[in-house]
């Protein structure tokens, strides 16, 4: 048998070692839900470490609709939805909401506030995306005030 070691040189770019491909399990070997919970740890901890955030609720739910994470910023509460994507996903984290999420996520919102004993002066939502790469890596991206209309 003929031994073609240049064909072998080129396709070795697309061989993994064993190293490469445990590090590429950690995002696939996590559920979905898994993932979810994984991705407002990573926010929660974004917004009291680097925006000085302090937190409220988790998980805040009323009828279908959930708000991810409530956290306040000086006097403002701020109600913050946690995209977690793929970072080679073709549609970013921000731009996934649909009109159906903003219109759950205003109502949720609205029912928070209701319960309130003293309503904040003022509110606002924010959008946290995390884009994760294949090992462990992530980043991520804040956008403020976003407008839910």
């Amino acid at each position: 048998m003929v031994q073609m070691r240049w064909l072998d040189k080129v396709f070795s770019f697309f061989k993994q070692s064993p190293e490469s491909s445990l590090k590429n399990e950690y995002w696939n070997a996590l559920s979905s839900s898994e993932k979810g919970e994984r991705g407002e740890k990573l926010a929660l901890n974004y917004c009291k470490k680097e925006l000085g955030y302090r937190f409220v609720a988790k998980n805040w739910r009323h009828q279908r609709g959930e708000i991810d994470l409530i956290c306040l910023d000086k006097a403002c509460l701020v109600f913050i939805e946690v995209r977690l994507r793929k970072a080679v996903a073709l549609v970013s984290g921000v731009h996934s909401i649909s009109q159906r999420k903003k219109s759950l996520l205003r109502r949720t919102a609205l029912a928070y506030l209701n319960r309130l004993h003293e309503r904040p002066k003022t509110y606002r939502f924010d959008i946290i995306s995390i884009a994760h790469g294949p090992c462990k890596d992530y980043k991520i991206s804040h956008y403020r005030n976003v407008a839910l209309f």
